[in-house]
């Protein structure tokens, strides 16, 4: 979206308690974040998304990072660090010619929405959810289910997920990879990069 549709959506949101970063509205909403957004940079689809803010800051706890609590709430959703999590709701919108008013009328409108039907995003079974999204991609949300069981405290549940990620099981495209600080370093003075999978295994190993 460019620069002046992105100052028409800061407008039209202007007053609605939502923050907008370039085609994204974005809320923290009690102790989750919430965000409306094109589908993938695609105008005649939008998504809301929501996820528990537990997740990232356990994310971060397991990868070591700090600082991030206190960054915006879109961070949550395009930082470079986060939990993935699936679009609760898409909906195609009806052919027109003015394609970028047309979206953002229903971006806002979607987001007032939302705030009405929490139980569309409080709580929700992620496995249920990343199914029903379209496209399916389900590779995405491996991280995110052992996130998600460990703030469930079931952390057997989050190891055997590593454990299938750690031997090839799993359709992996991508993984976050970190050091742990908690490891002697080596004769180089350095510590070895280790995937998400093997840190969260450590995190659990600890508590």
């Amino acid at each position: 979206m460019a620069a002046a549709l992105s100052k028409a959506l800061r407008i039209a949101a202007k007053g609605s308690g939502w923050s907008v970063k370039r085609d994204l509205l974005s809320k923290r909403q009690g102790e989750y974040v919430l965000a409306v957004h094109p589908h993938r940079g695609f105008n005649d689809c939008i998504e809301f998304r929501a996820k528990p803010i537990v997740w990232d800051r356990t994310l971060w706890s397991i990868l070591q990072i700090e600082g991030n609590e206190a960054k915006p709430a879109s961070f949550n959703l395009t930082g470079a660090f986060i939990c993935d999590c699936p679009a609760l709701v898409q909906e195609n919108l009806a052919d027109d010619s003015d394609t970028d008013a047309r979206t953002i009328e229903h971006m806002v409108e979607l987001s007032r929405r939302v705030l009405e039907i929490p139980e569309v995003w409080q709580d929700y079974d992620l496995t249920q959810a990343s199914e029903q999204e379209q496209p399916q991609q389900l590779y995405r949300y491996h991280m995110t289910h052992v996130v998600d069981r460990i703030c469930r405290d079931d952390y057997e549940g989050a190891a055997n997920i590593c454990v299938s990620a750690l031997n090839g099981d799993l359709d992996l495209h991508q993984t976050f990879s970190s050091t742990d600080k908690l490891t002697s370093s080596g004769p180089d003075g350095r510590r070895d990069s280790q995937s998400f999978f093997d840190l969260a295994q450590l995190w659990m190993s600890r508590r």
